[in-house]
């Protein structure tokens, strides 16, 4: 009770100075009683776990929404995804008896957390996203990662729910065949063009063959299927098709619906596919589904949109196929605009920043019709030499350490250039810093309406 009491504190502390309190309350809880995460989840009857590389905070936002218009649930969707910050938000929804509010539980956990987590709650649905190689020093190669996962979904005591158009997810969710499901989009929106950048999960996990590919949609995820053995992409259980806003999502046995898709980016598809598959499963209505999605608010830097003068879009990069993803959203804008890019190498950006290399500026140098790019953060300079690689004059780089004058810099340059659109990506620990600052700029207090952009 002591650790509780102590914690609770923090929070009113935190909040009444206008933190967010979601890690450093339960870093000192654990301190101070280290089974108290423990005990609070013996109050949880049902908890939703979302892991994966990319896309967790997102999918957990989405799938929040949709979950809370049936049913009251304790989440941590601002995205602390480690022990502590699954914590504070139990500590945040207990209260100082520590009574939970809620017997229903969503949480996003990062994947070298996951065993811990999943082996003192009773996770009845596990969402695996996708698997990329991210942060060298703290995952390693990525069978690390793959182990992680497989090891936190032996506890699941319900369903694995799978990404059936990711190599590396499929083969996790075959080591629970027959407690997993799959969900994926449409061969139809495959590109057959090829994939010209780093592919993760090159090899079949079963027999060591290089996989072929029949169409891909990003990363590696496509339409695979080993030459030597019987592993291949399955028909997904859910399946959804982008198109002109909308996703068409197909569930057997049941008629197909249709939902506004309210994030930008095919990958920000990928993860409403993901969150409307999990609802299904949890046994969510389509009616409660589409209610959350009006409901939705994207999370910091998601292609968060600031009314500044002009606008400017926010955006999280750490790894390559997440990078990509981005860069591609960017250059499906077809409109000229200014971009700035942060990179730190503290120890929650990861502290080799050699996947800056792997990562695909070339499409955006080539395809982005970019007006200025400013480069910002503790690798500034390191960022200077990778656009000069990738093919953009020295000349429109502006190296800029200072986040906050970096900033002003690239809307600066947009505003003298008729007020293009400013478009910022930054590692984590700049993430919020970004997100203050752009909100410090703001013309008005209103939404910006959203900008529709093609998704190639």
């Amino acid at each position: 009770m002591f650790a509780l009491w102590i914690a609770k504190l923090l929070i009113l502390l935190l909040r009444l100075r206008g933190k967010s309190a979601t890690s450093l309350p339960g870093k000192v809880a654990m301190r101070l009683s280290p089974k108290l995460l423990a005990r609070l989840c013996n109050s949880l009857e049902r908890v939703v776990i979302v892991t994966g590389t990319n896309g967790k905070t997102t999918t957990v936002r989405l799938l929040a929404a949709m979950m809370r218009e049936e049913t009251p649930i304790i989440t941590n969707a601002e995205g602390a995804n480690l022990t502590q910050g699954i914590l504070s938000a139990l500590l945040a929804a207990s209260n100082w008896r520590g009574r939970l509010a809620s017997k229903t539980a969503l949480f996003e956990v990062d994947e070298a957390t996951l065993p811990n987590i999943a082996s003192c709650m009773p996770v009845k649905l596990l969402v695996v996203t996708n698997v990329f190689r991210d942060q060298l020093d703290r995952y390693g190669e990525i069978d690390n990662t793959i182990d992680k996962i497989i090891a936190g979904a032996a506890f699941v005591r319900g369903t694995v729910l799978v990404n059936a158009d990711d190599p590396l997810a499929r083969h996790i969710g075959l080591r629970f065949a027959g407690a997993s499901k799959t969900f994926g989009f449409s061969p139809e929106g495959a590109s057959m063009t090829g994939f010209d950048g780093v592919r993760d999960g090159a090899f079949c996990l079963q027999c060591g063959a290089a996989l072929e590919y029949d169409g891909y949609f990003y990363g590696q995820l496509g339409l695979y299927r080993c030459p030597q053995c019987d592993f291949s992409r399955p028909h997904p259980d859910f399946v959804g098709h982008y198109s002109q806003g909308l996703l068409q999502f197909h569930e057997v046995g049941t008629p197909d619906t249709s939902y506004r898709v309210p994030v930008r980016g095919l990958y920000n598809v990928d993860n409403l596919l993901a969150a409307v598959a999990a609802a299904r499963v949890f046994g969510i209505s389509s009616e409660a589904i589409r209610s959350g999605i009006d409901h939705f608010k994207s999370p910091i830097g998601r292609m968060q949109t600031f009314s500044t003068s002009p606008q400017s879009i926010l955006n999280l990069i750490k790894n390559p196929a997440g990078c990509d993803s981005v860069l591609t959203a960017i250059c499906a804008d077809p409109a000229e605009k200014v971009v700035c890019v942060g990179i730190n190498d503290q120890a929650a950006d990861g502290r080799d920043v050699s996947w800056l290399w792997d990562a695909n500026f070339e499409q955006l140098a080539e395809f982005g019709r970019v007006h200025r790019f400013v480069v910002s953060g503790d690798r500034a300079l390191d960022m200077a030499v990778r656009f000069k690689y990738a093919g953009v004059p020295t000349a429109s780089v502006d190296v800029v350490p200072d986040l906050e004058a970096a900033l002003d810099a690239a809307l600066s340059a947009a505003q003298s250039a008729d007020g293009l659109s400013v478009y910022v990506l930054t590692t984590y620990t700049l993430i919020h810093k970004a997100a203050a600052l752009l909100a410090e700029r703001r013309v008005a207090d209103v939404e910006i309406a959203y900008h529709r952009a093609s998704v190639s």
